[in-house]
């Protein structure tokens, strides 16, 4: 399967090419990465295994941990 642009959609999907798209979309959404994050690619991979789009891994984590997006403190910068 070919990689969606968005990272919305669960493709097939190397754990790095994964990985990747879920950091980007960290940023994006609300200013981290996943080293700031504190998640381990241990972590990460059990979510990648569950077949979690990186959209859905990020709104999941952003739920978890009562994130709010940086677009609530006017940061809209990429």
């Amino acid at each position: 399967m070919k990689k969606a642009n968005d990272d919305w959609a669960w493709v097939e999907i190397n754990f790095t090419d994964w990985r990747e798209a879920v950091d980007r979309r960290m940023l994006d959404v609300y200013a981290i990465t996943i080293d700031d994050s504190g998640f381990e690619d241990d972590d990460l991979r059990s979510h990648w295994e569950d077949k979690e789009s990186p959209f859905e891994f990020v709104l999941w984590f952003g739920n978890k941990y009562d994130l709010d997006p940086k677009e609530a403190f006017g940061l809209v910068l990429k």
